[in-house]
């Protein structure tokens, strides 16, 4: 029975409209992002062409050209990246973090919870709204890593031009992104699915003091958001020390933004929110109100 409301549930969760706009609306930011790339390449190589043919030389910047800090997720300085990761938050809860707010409002949880019972339900919730988190998260970003990798070409990264990519010796996984690049872009890939998919859990876990579903679905937003304006206001600016990413707003962008990411951070926020969501999650299956 588990397995087949989960099989329900992230149906209804990937088969929506919502999921679809969400994901519509990430692809859209990501083009703002990769128009101006290609344009920008495209001056960049008709410079390198004209150097070559006047002086006969290879020009050494060539290495600085790469698909690595050309993707959304390896440039920092476009309106599309930066929108995208500003409006990730509402984006990630679009698709499907009203649901059970529209579902405890209709009756249909009622029936759900008579049916397959309240663990099983509940479970299927949690696990259909992860699954349309990160999705709606990674989607676009994948796709637009898939179209500029037709534009730009797949050069390792080079440390001796760390300066064009922004990835410093201390940077979270320096290491790999100057020796693996694709594994890197997958790493950070996966590391921005699993945050997204709890934050869109964040929705269930609020439902039960919020019963709108547009503050519910908004909540997350402006929780990242208030949380990204203390850091930028008050903590950078008194705690002079402080040298690491604290806000999601940039630490889930594959490049440092600001400050170089770490992984203790990322690992402080992912337990803090699994720890929220799914402790919430199962408190609702062991009360016995529905209501």
């Amino acid at each position: 029975m588990l397995k087949n409301t989960i099989k329900l549930e992230c149906r209804k969760a990937v088969c929506n409209r919502f999921f679809f706009l969400a994901v519509l609306i990430g692809i859209v930011l990501t083009f703002f992002s990769l128009v101006p790339m290609v344009q920008s390449f495209n001056q960049d190589m008709a410079q390198h062409q004209q150097i070559s043919e006047t002086f006969g030389l290879r020009n050494p910047l060539m290495h600085m050209e790469s698909l690595f800090n050309h993707w959304i997720g390896g440039e920092g300085g476009t309106a599309g990246a930066a929108d995208y990761f500003f409006l990730f938050p509402l984006l990630v809860c679009i698709p499907y973090g009203w649901s059970y707010c529209s579902e405890r409002r209709s009756g249909y949880s009622k029936v759900m919870v008579l049916r397959a019972g309240k663990t099983q339900y509940y479970a299927a919730k949690y696990i259909a709204l992860f699954l349309s988190g990160g999705l709606a998260m990674v989607l676009p970003l994948l796709v637009n890593f898939l179209l500029a990798a037709m534009f730009f070409p797949a050069v390792t990264p080079d440390p001796s031009y760390l300066t064009a990519y922004g990835v410093g010796a201390s940077s979270f996984l320096s290491m790999l992104f100057y020796g693996k690049p694709f594994l890197y872009v997958a790493v950070y890939l996966l590391i921005d699915f699993l945050f997204c998919g709890l934050l869109a859990c964040l929705c269930f876990a609020v439902s039960d003091v919020v019963k709108n579903r547009i503050v519910v679905t908004l909540f997350p937003f402006f929780l990242l958001l208030s949380v990204h304006y203390f850091c930028q206001t008050f903590i950078y600016r008194t705690v002079t020390v402080i040298y690491t990413e604290l806000s999601p707003m940039y630490f889930l962008h594959p490049i440092p933004v600001a400050y170089d990411a770490n992984g203790i951070v990322i690992c402080i926020w992912m337990i803090g929110l699994f720890a929220v969501t799914f402790l919430t999650t199962v408190g609702k299956g062991r009360r016995h109100e529905i209501y």
